[in-house]
């Protein structure tokens, strides 16, 4: 397949050659017009540009007086990528007049190739990137060899650790940007996975330290410093309120980046409201509590319905949830219920004498105070 295509050569004369003096034909690595500012040359055959390519001609010169098939008078020179002569570029006229703007030309045609072919190589990966993203996360069948096999194509090392993060944000923003900025982030590796799902949520599956100890010590650190410096340089329109990071379980083999991301999505349903970072590890147990329905804790706690008023159960829901977010700090917990200590404790002290529980002094009273908790709350 050549490297040089029809359509690329014609959008080079469309958008360089349309508005000058000179014809413009260019030729594949066959000697064939594949485009022309003389739409009718193309598909000609252009005998210089076969000779050149095939060894028999050193000089693209063609003067008035020389008559080859298919070839007008003018300079051809060829088109070269990574050193190898991959067409001919001719401009048709006088080979005097022309000869430093075939020059030019001959230039441009090139770059242009190059950067062409570079930004198609780029979209192939992303490409491949996408499809090896989706057959992990999203196909319940995947094969550990087949993923094998589409990260080695990738240069995907799997002995790394890797969370997965789902990253909400104000659909209005352009998602390219966006994808730039985290990509052009400190801390982002050629190792990290990206994407945009059907739903617009990015989701990165992010690559921690080979050494399992240091990736499960250090990973918060790395991924708050990542996330910061994507968030101090956002593109222009864009603020920090406008995104959310959930991330997802540490895992370190291929068929269990499903399960991360699964993790993600389950807390950005049980954390909607919050912004900034929001960790998987750190609600580990309400992961686990949605997992149980109400039938199974009613199976547990209903012996304990009657004991307690309906105000007494919203106040010890109130309570307890003070006292988890206040690491069970009194005057802490308080104030974030807007009441006195002393209330606070009175209230605390009614529902141990009825219970009798010490979720203060005793952990294992700690647990059962606040899963009794949690059914009052859900079973209303």
């Amino acid at each position: 397949m050549s490297i040089l295509e029809p359509a690329l050569a014609q959008k080079f004369i469309d958008k360089t050659a349309k508005h000058l003096e000179y014809n413009i034909n260019i030729m594949n690595d066959k000697g064939i017009i594949i485009a022309s500012k003389d739409a009718t040359r193309v598909g000609n055959f252009h005998e210089v540009a076969f000779r050149m390519l095939e060894g028999t001609r050193d000089s693209g010169v063609v003067k008035e007086d020389q008559l080859y098939l298919g070839t007008k008078p003018g300079v051809n020179l060829f088109i070269d990528y990574k050193n190898r002569h991959v067409g001919v570029i001719c401009v048709t006229g006088n080979p005097e007049n022309v000869h430093s703007f075939a020059n030019l030309v001959k230039t441009s045609m090139e770059a242009m190739l190059e950067y062409e072919i570079q930004m198609q190589n780029e979209r192939k990966m992303k490409d491949k990137t996408e499809q090896f993203l989706y057959y992990l996360l999203f196909d319940e069948a995947s094969d550990e060899g087949i993923a094998a096999n589409m990260a080695e194509k990738l240069d995907v090392d799997q002995a790394m650790t890797r969370v997965c993060m789902v990253i909400k944000w104000d659909p209005a923003l352009k998602s390219h940007r966006i994808l730039d900025g985290l990509q052009k982030a400190e801390g982002h590796s050629h190792h990290d996975l990206l994407t945009t799902a059907r739903n617009e949520d990015i989701i990165l599956l992010k690559s921690l330290r080979a050494d399992p100890g240091e990736a499960i010590r250090d990973y918060k650190e790395k991924i708050e410093a990542y996330v910061e410096s994507f968030l101090s340089d956002l593109p222009e329109g864009c603020s920090r309120e406008n995104f959310r990071f959930y991330v997802g379980s540490l895992q370190n083999r291929f068929l269990h980046y499903r399960k991360s991301f699964l993790h993600a999505q389950e807390l950005s349903l049980q954390v909607k409201e919050k912004q900034g970072i929001c960790y998987f590890n750190d609600h580990v147990l309400n992961y686990y509590r949605s997992l149980a329905n109400i039938k199974a804790y009613n199976e547990v706690f209903n012996a304990y319905e009657g004991l307690l008023s309906e105000e007494e159960k919203k106040q010890m829901v109130e309570i307890v949830e003070a006292l988890r977010n206040n690491n069970y700090n009194i005057v802490y917990s308080a104030k974030e219920l807007f009441i006195h200590r002393n209330t606070m404790l009175f209230r605390l002290n009614k529902l141990k004498e009825i219970l009798n529980l010490d979720p203060v002094q005793k952990a294992e009273d700690r647990e059962f105070f606040n899963e009794l908790a949690y059914y009052f709350k859900n079973k209303r």
